[in-house]
């Protein structure tokens, strides 16, 4: 298999979702992220390419690397 590169994997390629949440004073959204993991840390974190921009829809062609807890990533 050719190695995965952030300019060549596509939202249709995400093997994960990543829990999030945005926080609006008191109240806030949980959503899900379509993501890909790359690389696994010793300290219990993950390195992400997290696809899309928060919960809005149309904004698949967005991608970003996030280190985060593993307990936040589920398979899809």
């Amino acid at each position: 298999m050719s190695k995965r590169t952030k300019a060549t994997v596509e939202i249709k390629d995400a093997t994960h979702k990543l829990s999030c949440r945005h926080a609006i004073g008191k109240s806030g959204y949980d959503y899900w992220m379509d993501c890909i993991i790359l690389k696994e840390l010793p300290n219990n974190r993950l390195k992400l390419l997290v696809f899309g921009d928060r919960f809005w829809r149309e904004y698949s062609d967005k991608k970003r690397i996030r280190y985060v807890d593993k307990f936040r990533v589920k398979p899809i």
